[in-house]
């Protein structure tokens, strides 16, 4: 749970000094940080995998959604941050936070799920 309250909030912080000019300030950690942690995160995952047994699209439809989802606020989130204009770029950010929200969602009421 630490490395997905980290992801997003890496993004939501690398988000806010895009939107204001402020990219090119970053500190050097801060465009390595995220890759670090989210290859953390996909590890772990990977890891629970194996020790659960469980199969996305199989005995756990619910978490093949969620690797979905994962896959596109990946891609949201490279929109996002892309050289692209004010009104585009916060409609990438609302898009992928609403993946975060869904895949949240997910996670909670698996059982639910099947």
């Amino acid at each position: 749970m630490t490395l997905v309250l980290i992801s997003v909030l890496l993004f939501n912080w690398r988000f806010g000094m895009h939107m204001g000019q402020k990219a090119s300030h970053l500190p050097k950690w801060s465009k390595i940080a995220p890759h670090v942690n989210d290859s953390l995160l996909l590890l772990s995952g990977l890891g629970l995998l194996y020790c659960s047994g469980w199969v996305p699209f199989g005995n756990a439809m619910w978490l093949g959604w969620k690797l979905v989802l994962l896959l596109v606020y990946v891609l949201l989130g490279y929109q996002t941050l892309k050289k692209t204009p004010q009104r585009r770029a916060w409609l990438w950010w609302l898009m992928s936070m609403v993946c975060v929200l869904a895949m949240a969602s997910l996670a909670h009421f698996k059982p639910l799920l099947g």
